[in-house]
């Protein structure tokens, strides 16, 4: 079941949308079909599920297609570039809504913030109370565990802010971007756990945590959701399976040591021309509706796909991977 509300043309100030109305991750039922691996003769990857099902935790869950600028939550959070100013569908209709305020905010108190950390702001005119923005890394394969380190980052520290501003209620954008040239099932698998993480240890402090996505994302969040937030017993088994083999640490942090590179997003800044970025975004198009994306064209088994393990033949990602490695290699 998924949860979509009406979109409003750009300039036209949409419906408050509030928590209570929209649904539980613990009161969707599953939308694919699942594997029994049970008796299939594989190995599992994990001798039990790091992420053991837990209907509290899936309570404060919920997985929204909407206005992030309409919800009306304690924070939502913008992201954009270094010098705030990154026009984007969503950076656009919250500062459309927040009034020019929030730009006066940013342009006389902040006026910057880095790859990796976040600023806050009042809300002004959204149903928001805060703004929290923050810059997410650039991908480069060169550089992967960099990226991976300060993607967590940005949601570890977002969510520790609201514990520190002791808020209850957070809508988290997809920070992770086909135009930073960041694989999106890789972005979200940080993004699930390190909020799994957070709530197991200080689920107390947050009532509510949306995952607010779009067009392209929401395929990828059904997909991936029950790996990290199983619903019932059936899916914490299966996703001792379905899950990587690589799941992070305490806190869904990369294992990899960071290889102390500063991945930057700014206008005045380009990166070195041997570290050039690998560009996704003719591959992966991030404007396709959900009923033409490919997640929503999946046939048999999910775990021979792409987000639950190998990736497909004609998958476009993989084989641009591969050019650029073997381009490293020469």
């Amino acid at each position: 079941m998924r949860i979509v509300m009406n979109q409003e043309p750009l300039g036209v100030a949409p419906d408050i949308v509030n928590t209570s109305d929209l649904k539980r991750w613990s009161e969707i039922p599953p939308t694919h079909y699942l594997t029994d691996y049970s008796n299939s003769g594989e190995t599992p990857k994990h001798a039990s599920s790091p992420f053991p099902y837990d209907d509290e935790i899936n309570q404060k869950i919920i997985l929204w297609m909407g206005d992030i600028s309409s919800i009306q939550v304690d924070a939502i959070v913008n992201s954009t570039n270094e010098s705030m100013t990154e026009s984007n569908s969503i950076s656009d209709r919250i500062f459309l809504r927040a009034g020019s305020e929030l730009k006066e905010e940013i342009n006389l108190d902040i006026r910057e913030c880095r790859t990796g950390e976040l600023r806050v702001t009042q809300g002004h005119a959204l149903p928001a109370r805060y703004i929290i923005h923050t810059v997410g890394p650039k991908y480069n394969i060169k550089y992967q565990s960099a990226a991976e380190n300060t993607l967590h980052m940005c949601y570890r520290n977002i969510l520790q802010k609201s514990l520190e501003m002791g808020l209850h209620s957070i809508a988290l954008c997809v920070i992770n971007s086909v135009k930073r040239n960041y694989p999106p099932d890789e972005g979200a698998h940080i993004a699930l756990r390190t909020v799994r993480r957070f709530l197991e240890q200080y689920g107390s402090s947050l009532d509510t945590v949306i995952f607010n996505v779009g067009n392209s994302d929401l395929g990828i969040y059904e997909i991936l959701l029950p790996l990290y937030f199983p619903r019932s017993k059936l899916e914490e088994d299966a996703a001792r399976w379905q899950l990587p083999a690589d799941i992070g640490g305490s806190e869904g942090e990369p294992l990899i040591p960071d290889r102390q590179i500063r991945i930057i997003d700014n206008p005045q800044h380009t990166l070195h021309p041997d570290d050039e970025a690998i560009d996704l975004s003719g591959h992966l198009d991030s404007s396709v509706t959900v009923g033409e994306h490919a997640f929503s064209q999946m046939q048999g088994d999910l775990d021979q796909q792409r987000l639950l393990g190998e990736r497909p033949l004609n998958d476009p990602l993989a084989d641009i991977m591969v050019r650029e490695i073997q381009h490293q290699e020469r």
